[in-house]
């Protein structure tokens, strides 16, 4: 496993859904990155939040504010495709990660009264670009048989090495040229480039994803799957608050 980042898409304001993920899809393609086949281009990532006793799910799913009460804890349950044997739990708060067998899912329903109150899936298409893979991703919420879209995301993987450290520069270099592809885009519709902080376009912002891996004691091993699923669930919550938001703001304009 190499390197990899997420990279977190806002569209511009009245754009969601599919053509949101259009225009994605023109970056990729102005990239002139390849699709690859079979096996190697499918996957997907499953968080799980997992909740002890009966406790409510927050607002758009998200934990409860009062998560920790009465010892009762939130954690996240993260799962990969390309491992179905493995899983990774996570109890944010503490900053705590771990490497388990997915039968422990079992043990943590039966013995620990864990139940999942909500799934979040990333799946979509990977792409290749010299050294790097990139995943266009898209993010599906599921509460039960209810299905909300969240959004869609970039992973993008650096191959050869797997040195957070080293492979800071040549990430560095991708977004650049990310962010070149989306200044041309703009061009071509009249736009201008986007601001500072992160990468942008007048069409689309793309927003840097930046785990606390230090808090997490990962700063120092070779980039793996731990790390992943930190970055996963930090993206989760990001897409949450922008969701819950979302609704709010709604709520509001119709009342008026």
């Amino acid at each position: 496993m190499g390197v990899k980042i997420l990279i977190r898409s806002l569209p511009p304001k009245g754009v969601a859904g599919p053509a949101h993920h259009d225009l994605l899809k023109r970056l990729v393609d102005e990239l002139c990155a390849s699709q690859l086949a079979g096996r190697l281009e499918a996957w997907s990532v499953t968080c799980q939040l997992m909740k002890q006793g009966h406790g409510l799910v927050g607002a758009v799913g998200g934990p409860t504010t009062n998560a920790t009460a009465g010892g009762l804890k939130d954690m996240w349950a993260v799962s990969f495709r390309d491992a179905p044997e493995m899983v990774f739990l996570l109890q944010r708060p503490e900053h705590k990660v771990l490497e388990c067998e997915a039968a422990m899912m079992r043990l943590l329903e039966k013995k620990l009264e864990y139940a999942k109150q909500m799934t979040v899936r990333f799946e979509g298409h990977t792409y290749s670009k010299g050294d790097f893979l990139i995943r266009l991703c898209t993010a599906t919420q599921a509460i039960h048989s209810t299905q909300t879209l969240l959004g869609h995301c970039l992973e993008l993987e650096y191959l050869p090495i797997s040195s957070m450290a080293s492979s800071e520069g040549m990430l560095s270099e991708f977004v650049d040229l990310l962010r070149q592809v989306l200044a041309v885009m703009d061009g071509r519709h009249g736009g201008g480039s986007g601001g500072s902080g992160g990468t942008g376009s007048a069409s689309l912002q793309l927003d840097i994803v930046k785990p606390p891996y230090d808090k997490y004691g990962l700063v120092n091993t070779p980039y793996g799957r731990a790390h992943s699923a930190v970055a996963y669930t930090d993206l989760v919550m990001m897409m949450l608050s922008s969701s819950t938001a979302a609704a709010q703001q709604q709520q509001q304009q119709i009342a008026k």
